[in-house]
């Protein structure tokens, strides 16, 4: 197990010492609807509308764009089908913990190195925002940290309560999927910010494999990859987020890739992301992606000219639509879309720079929350990060 750079590790909640095998929740609750929808990429239906699936692979062509131009010397992600999963109205102020749990699950059903991970986490109660709290619930009645039980008063289904990293570690543990809870202590200031870093960029990096073959060779020559690691949450006072990866820019700055929950991405970068890649131009700047669509809009005119085709450009001058002449012209306008976006958008949303993060921690010291979450529990931590193993 890796071990944190930092000095301040946090001791995980208590486990019970009867049985070492995951506990069996409660036979499923008659909760249907939003609050427990859940999804992950193996499945064959469409996601929910605040889910991104298919993200990660924009970003990682969008860093490979960028490090073209000199601005990304490396990147580093984590398993690519891990999609983006923002917080909905009814869970907003709050919900922030139990989406970062809901992307988490998604990448271990997913993975295809522990596929017995998929039956722990489905059966008998499927993930979701209110079943997370099931599952709290019934981790308390197992034996698992019962000092948390007491902050929260021993009740946690049906309320709006703020849950953390150490909550989400003892519904991983009793359910028998391997984690990991960190505490980065503040109070060296920056030091504890560098210890984080550090053990951020260990971890996506991992262990130096040797090379078996030129294949191997190849992609660790990339200057950005993306790996089988899992996903990090990592909480502080008021907000959880998401890590996926890191950034090294081009003066050497460490910036985090983190999936924040209380983003939710545009229309259009949305479908991109569903399309895939291979359907997407990165531009950047506004005036090259005006160029671009100029350019669309000449090669289908030219392409087949005697068929009745034009082109429309959205407001925001990122895409050219051609509409053909026959009686499928939405379905064969959808197949035909082909999407520009903006390489340091895509990025933006995703990336932190040390300066946020260093105002994440002037705030914390000044005994100041970041954002407007945790209505309802007022537990005040570090930094700390979960993160969960496919060994």
């Amino acid at each position: 197990m890796t071990e944190p750079l930092s000095t301040g590790k946090r001791k995980p909640p208590s486990k019970p010492t009867a049985s070492n095998s995951p506990s069996k929740p409660r036979s499923p609750c008659q909760r249907r609807g939003r609050e427990d929808q859940f999804w992950h990429p193996s499945r064959s239906d469409s996601p929910p509308a605040n889910y991104t699936p298919g993200i990660l692979s924009i970003l990682k062509a969008a860093l490979k764009k960028s490090h073209t131009e000199n601005n990304t010397t490396r990147a580093v992600l984590c398993y690519e089908r891990t999609p983006h999963i923002s917080r909905e109205l009814f869970d907003s102020g709050w919900g922030c913990g139990y989406r970062n749990f809901l992307m988490a699950c998604a990448a271990l059903m997913d993975q295809p190195i522990q596929p017995l991970y998929f039956c722990h986490l489905d059966d008998p109660l499927a993930p979701g925002v209110r079943n997370l709290q099931q599952w709290i619930e019934d981790a308390w009645k197992q034996g698992y940290d019962a000092i948390g039980a007491k902050e929260l008063g021993n009740k946690l289904v049906g309320t709006k309560k703020f849950i953390g990293t150490a909550d989400i570690y003892i519904a991983f543990s009793s359910r028998g999927i391997p984690c990991t809870l960190i505490d980065f202590s503040l109070k060296r200031s920056e030091n504890g910010l560098g210890a984080l870093t550090d053990w951020v960029v260990k971890y996506f990096s991992g262990p130096a494999k040797k090379q078996g073959t030129v294949t191997d060779v190849l992609r660790n020559a990339s200057p950005v990859i993306a790996t089988d690691k899992m996903p990090v949450i990592l909480q502080f006072r008021g907000h959880s987020v998401t890590i996926v990866g890191f950034e090294v820019s081009k003066s050497g700055e460490i910036n985090f890739l983190v999936s924040d929950p209380a983003h939710l991405f545009d229309k259009k970068t949305r479908r991109a992301a569903l399309a895939g890649p291979r359907n997407v131009t990165f531009t950047s700047s506004k005036v090259s992606r005006m160029l671009h669509a100029g350019q669309q809009k000449s090669r289908s005119r030219s392409k087949s000219p005697a068929s009745r085709k034009r082109t429309r450009l959205s407001p925001n001058l990122d895409d050219a639509i051609v509409i053909s002449s026959s009686e499928d012209d939405e379905e064969a306008d959808d197949r035909a879309t082909h999407f520009t976006l903006c390489t340091a958008d895509i990025i933006k949303a995703f990336r932190w720079k040390m300066s946020k993060l260093k105002l994440v921690l002037c705030l914390l010291q000044h005994g100041l929350s970041y954002g407007c979450y945790g209505l309802g529990h007022t537990r005040k931590y570090s930094f700390s990060t979960s993160q969960w193993t496919t060994p």
